[in-house]
């Protein structure tokens, strides 16, 4: 069963959300995990791409935006329900809906933060998976 895992952050601010994705998914990768970043939108797929690039300091982390032709690599980014190749382990939602078949992943990180409609459409997303059966875990992140 798939394991899924609500981080909140304790900011309202969209670009510290998608740094800590970035954090997220370097950690996955040194822990040669498959990751699957799943965005709203193209705008959002670039910025995600732009920032894999720059977060941290002599720091990268090799991925594509998934798409026709795309290198096949560990970290996809994408605004489909899973990317259109690979089997990545770890999905990393961002967007503001949740995933069709969260059974194809072994583990789902849903983002959130302080926002008001970022964090209503994180209550609606726990209460779809516990819907289907799946209980998901809550943890509050500091990122002050």
């Amino acid at each position: 069963m798939v394991r899924v895992d609500f981080h909140i952050l304790s900011s309202s601010d969209a670009h510290t959300r998608l740094i800590y994705a970035c954090r997220l998914t370097d950690k996955a990768r040194a822990r040669n995990h498959r990751v699957y970043l799943r965005v709203a939108d193209e705008a959002l797929a670039s910025e995600l791409d732009a920032l894999l690039w720059t977060f941290r300091d002599r720091s990268f982390v090799p991925h594509a935006i998934d798409a026709p032709g795309a290198a096949d690599e560990a970290v996809l980014i994408g605004t489909g329900d899973a990317p259109s190749r690979g089997e990545p382990d770890l999905l990393v939602n961002l967007a503001p809906d949740p995933v069709a078949a969260p059974e194809r992943f072994r583990r789902i990180v849903e983002v959130g933060d302080d926002d008001q409609a970022v964090r209503q459409a994180a209550r609606n997303r726990f209460r779809w998976y516990r819907e289907r059966g799946i209980e998901p875990e809550h943890r509050t992140v500091d990122v002050s």
